[in-house]
């Protein structure tokens, strides 16, 4: 556990000349969808609120022979920022780290997108979208920083969510779909 977490602030630190960079504000891209995205993250960065978040469980839903071996109760934490559009909907960067299906350290952290329902019963909503990052595992290159773009879906309370997401079947990386899920208190 220690070698891992030796290895994650390690991998942090070398992004950190590009987090460097990309607090300049300077989102002048020759193509117009890099400059989009650029200015959603540095409006996150600059204008939004912060979060908590916890992680809870994952859910190892098919494919695995030694789902009784697993570990469901992904215990973790982490934070993260938001900022939210005049029609409710939301830009995301968070970061938190969490214990995997072995018991291992594993840190993910990115960016993700979210539509909101118009609220109903004094606040509840439901919300979709994606969101694009990186993790890293000992099972997988040790540790080695994998991209990842997956779908997650919330329900949301006035301040607290209840958020998710599905991770596929992959051959030759995972044996078996799992649904993970976590929660967020925005400040």
């Amino acid at each position: 556990m220690k070698k891992a977490l030796v290895k994650a602030v390690t991998v942090s630190l070398l992004w950190a000349p590009l987090a460097a960079r990309a607090g300049d504000k300077e989102c002048d891209y020759k193509r117009d969808w890099m400059s989009s995205a650029c200015e959603r993250v540095m409006r996150v960065v600059h204008d939004g609120t912060w979060d908590l978040y916890v992680t809870g469980y994952g859910w190892h839903i098919d494919g695995y022979s030694n789902r009784s071996e697993l570990n469901p109760w992904s215990w973790g934490g982490g934070a993260g920022k938001h900022w939210t559009d005049a029609n409710g909907n939301e830009d995301i960067l968070f970061a938190f780290a969490f214990s995997d299906s072995h018991h291992n350290f594993e840190p993910i952290g990115g960016y993700a997108r979210q539509w909101f329902t118009n609220p109903v019963m004094g606040g509840l909503q439901a919300g979709g979208g994606f969101f694009v990052g990186f993790t890293a595992r000992a099972d997988v290159a040790h540790y080695l920083p994998l991209p990842l773009a997956l779908p997650i879906g919330s329900i949301r309370y006035r301040r607290a969510s209840i958020m998710a997401t599905f991770i596929p079947r992959l051959p030759g990386l995972n044996d078996g779909n799992v649904a993970f899920f976590w929660g967020r208190y925005e400040f």
